[in-house]
């Protein structure tokens, strides 16, 4: 089916569907209603048609197997949206519910966990599940599907971040469906060695040494100095010349690429961490959003089995030290981004003057992986 005829298909549905949510369950039936023609719709509620009307919106696992938990808002709460679902980010064919306003929809995810909200007033939003729930690799998530301060939204399929690729031959077979192109290793040479990439099937491997000339075995004696330690890492991400050709390097490729993009390093935090902190500012992104992002890491990574077991096998002192190492803090990003400030001004003068980057590839970033 085209996409104009799925975009007429949701119409009509759209124009004979209401949805009664039950408060217990969050699930959705059906009822035929009339409605409005979209023109008078818009007239009366004042929607512009040419925006994605949504103010959030997520796909989430479900708490039973097999289903998704679909959440959206609206602008207004008069305008209808449809769901859709299909298995990849181009095709979503299967109807699967419909509702106003604020709703939170259980699906099944039978028909693949590519959702598009297609609203009756404005532009379809396409979204899947941020992260892939990888045994091996608990912090590889799509750094898409946030909204940006003037309502467009974050392309998702286009961009993963992750720690260091050690996968199983499972969640590499899980990897190898997202259609990634291009394998970014920000570690140092001594990190790879330790652990080579397993690189994803038609995905073209490259290392950015981002830490070069940066000393990583620090003598650290209290969990205050870890701290320190970990917030001078992102200054130097900043002021290091090694540093912003590595990132610079990174974003040029991502914006001039084809295929999805991922980018890591060994624990998918720091300098991963860094990486979509920029990324998602120069997209707009606002930057309670941006920080939220970044403190994702403790849930996948820090909370993670296989690093909690590390920590319990240290004594208690040594843990304690280490434990700011293994985490991400508000203070650490917060400490790049006033560096930022104070030697460029602002993020764009920093992508600019401090990575290189052209105004034409900060251009084609927003124009590849923004939507509405």
């Amino acid at each position: 089916m085209s996409l104009s005829s799925q975009l007429s298909r949701s119409a009509a549905l759209l124009a004979a569907v209401t949805v009664v949510a039950t408060a217990v369950t969050g699930t959705a039936t059906a009822s035929a209603a009339p409605a409005a023609p979209a023109a008078a719709h818009r007239a009366a509620h004042g929607a512009d048609h040419r925006l994605v009307p949504f103010s959030s919106a997520d796909v989430v696992a479900g708490t039973t197997a097999g289903t998704l938990t679909v959440t959206w808002s609206t602008s207004h709460p008069h305008v209808r949206v449809a769901v859709f679902a299909g298995s990849t980010s181009t095709a979503q064919p299967y109807f699967l519910g419909a509702g106003s306003g604020d709703r939170s929809l259980t699906v099944t995810a039978a028909h693949g966990d590519w959702i598009r909200l297609v609203p009756s007033a404005g532009e379809p939003l396409v979204l899947t599940v941020r992260d892939r729930g990888l045994a091996s690799d608990p912090n590889l998530r799509d750094i898409g599907g946030y909204r940006t301060s003037d309502g467009r939204w974050v392309r998702m399929g286009a961009v993963y971040r992750s720690q260091a690729l050690s996968l199983t031959a499972a969640d590499l077979g899980v990897v190898n469906t997202l259609g990634v192109t291009a394998d970014y290793d920000l570690r140092t040479t001594s990190e790879i060695a330790q652990a080579p990439d397993v690189v994803p099937s038609g995905a073209t491997y490259t290392n950015l040494n981002v830490l070069a000339n940066v000393t990583l075995t620090p003598t650290l004696t209290s969990p205050a100095a870890a701290e320190s330690y970990m917030e001078a890492i992102e200054q130097d991400f900043v002021t290091d010349p090694t540093a912003r050709a590595a990132f610079g390097k990174l974003l040029t490729d991502i914006a001039d690429g084809h295929g999805a993009a991922l980018y890591h390093c060994t624990a998918g935090k720091d300098r991963t961490g860094w990486a979509t902190a920029v990324l998602l500012t120069l997209l707009g992104v606002p930057q309670e959003t941006v920080m939220q992002d970044y403190l994702l890491s403790n849930t996948y990574y820090f909370d993670s089995p296989a690093v909690q077991g590390m920590l319990k096998a240290m004594p208690g002192a040594q843990a304690a030290i280490y434990t700011p190492m293994l985490q991400v803090q508000a203070s650490y990003l917060q400490a790049g981004l006033a560096q930022v400030t104070a030697s460029y001004g602002s993020m764009d003068g920093y992508a600019v003057h401090g990575l290189g980057l052209s105004p034409r590839t900060i251009a084609k970033l927003r124009a590849k992986l923004l939507v509405g």
